[in-house]
């Protein structure tokens, strides 16, 4: 006979494992500073990709701009001001990334924890059937 809290049990342990089990098992498998540490480098290597690409989009937007006033630019002042600007992203980038990886840590710690709960329910539940199910055996005294 199906036990029906059984099969709801495994039905919610089957749906978590497809759809979010995945995302968070990578969450919860290591220390909160190592997870944001992870995502901060990728953010690094992304934010500086993702300046460049605005940087050389707004190059060529303002091209004839940067072309005429070549000659009169003070080239050092322009590059410290790009400086200044893609440390001041950086910064805003990459806190942004950290507030966004602990939080996802945390959940993922949450929601690996309710996991595992329902992984203990449902084997208490299968020893309580093989309880019913099996003969008690008496102990006899000789």
């Amino acid at each position: 006979m199906i036990d029906q809290e059984r099969v709801r049990e495994m039905t919610k342990l089957a749906a978590f494992e497809q759809h979010e089990g995945k995302q968070y098992r990578k969450a919860a498998c290591c220390y909160c500073s190592d997870f944001i540490g992870i995502h901060l480098l990728k953010g690094f290597i992304s934010g500086t990709a993702a300046f460049a690409i605005c940087f050389g989009l707004w190059g060529i937007c303002h091209m004839e701009e940067l072309i005429a006033d070549l000659g009169s630019m003070d080239l050092i002042a322009f590059g410290t001001s790009v400086l200044v600007r893609y440390i001041f992203f950086l910064i805003i980038y990459l806190a942004v990334t950290a507030v966004y990886a602990s939080v996802y840590h945390a959940a993922g710690k949450k929601n690996m924890k309710r996991y595992y709960r329902r992984l203990k329910r449902l084997s208490r539940l299968y020893d309580e059937q093989e309880g019913r199910a099996a003969p008690k055996r008496h102990r006899r005294d000789v």
